[in-house]
Parts: structure tokens; C-alpha cells; sequence
């Protein structure tokens, strides 16, 4: 008698492995869109670093500009034109200017991010902010024009910001490519 595999012991193994690549290959974009989402949490723990950074060297207080609705930091217009970058060192473009390494703080994706500092809007602590920017966010899909949002004087109420008594405070929001907006606060 012959030793050796039938054909059905051969085919059961190449159907199992065959299963196991199948698998792997649905799972892979999963899990690179999930440590790009980690990469990104970090950036937004990097930025609200950098904002405390600024507030440590400047007895508290935030950039002082005051959007009526909202300031847009575009890096990569600014780097077109220095003279954009404006010579008030309390201005959020001056910021984010001085406090990054702005050709090393990029989404995953290789995108500059964007700045867009928003006021919250409402006027009752501990309530939403009803800014239109803000609720453009939630509707939004990934990348959002790598928007990362800034809320003066809110802190995070899970996803989304919610006025605060402290003016310090902002929180920042990002839209996140697996699914949500990750926000984090000063």
C-alpha cells in the first residue's frame, strides 16, 4: 500500500488555508485604518501639549485672537508666503507657527493639518456648543480636509464639546478615519 495525502486531505488544507489569507487580507486595511486613528490621537495629544507649553510661557492665557466665526490655519498656504505668518506672537497662526515642527506634525495620510479655532457658542456651562463649523463635523466624513478643530473655552463631553466656566480651556476634535471624531481637552 502507497502512502501519502488524498486528494480531499489536499484540498481540505488548501480551502483552510485559503480561508486564512482571505482572512487576513479583509482584516489588514482594518487594522492600518486603526493605527492611523492611533497616530492621530497622538496628534492631538501632541497639539493640546503644545498649547499648555504656550500657556506655561505665557501665565495662562490662550492666543488671543477672537474669531467671529472661525480662524483657519492653512499650513501649507502659509509656507507659500512668510509674511503671512503674522509678527503678533499672540496670534493661533504665530502658535502654531512656533510650537510645531510643521513639516513633522501631518496626518498619517501626509496631509498638513488645519487649524480652524472656533468659539463655542453658547452660553449655558456644561451645554453643547451650537457652532455651525462644529456641526458641519459631525456629518462629515473622513479626511474632512484635515481640519483639526479648536474650541475656546470648552472642555470634551465624550465626542463632542461643551461650554465651560474657564476661559483657558479649549477642547480639540478631529474626524477620525475608522469611525467618530476623537476629542481631547486642556
Amino acid at each position: 500500500m502507497k502512502k501519502g495525502f488524498t486528494i480531499i486531505e489536499v484540498s481540505l488544507v488548501l480551502a483552510i488555508a485559503g480561508l486564512i489569507f482571505l482572512m487576513v487580507f479583509i482584516a489588514l486595511p482594518g487594522l492600518r485604518a486603526s493605527q492611523r486613528d492611533t497616530s492621530r490621537r497622538e496628534n492631538v495629544l501632541s497639539f493640546i501639549e503644545n498649547v499648555k507649553k504656550y500657556q506655561n510661557n505665557n501665565r495662562g492665557a490662550l492666543p488671543t485672537d477672537t474669531p467671529s466665526n472661525a480662524i483657519v490655519v492653512d499650513w501649507d498656504e502659509e509656507k507659500k508666503d512668510a509674511s503671512k505668518i503674522p509678527p503678533d506672537a499672540a496670534s493661533w497662526k504665530r502658535f502654531y507657527y512656533d510650537y510645531f515642527d510643521l513639516g513633522k506634525f501631518i496626518d498619517p495620510d501626509g496631509t498638513n493639518y488645519q487649524l480652524v479655532v472656533l468659539n463655542c457658542g453658547s452660553e449655558t456651562v456644561d451645554s453643547p456648543c451650537n457652532n455651525t463649523a462644529l456641526d458641519s463635523l459631525v456629518s462629515a466624513s473622513f479626511p474632512n480636509d484635515y481640519k483639526m478643530y479648536v474650541v475656546k473655552q470648552a472642555t470634551c463631553d465624550n465626542d463632542k464639546a461643551a461650554r465651560t466656566a474657564n476661559p483657558r480651556k479649549i477642547a480639540v476634535l478631529y474626524k477620525l478615519e475608522g469611525a467618530g471624531t476623537y476629542c481631547a481637552n486642556t
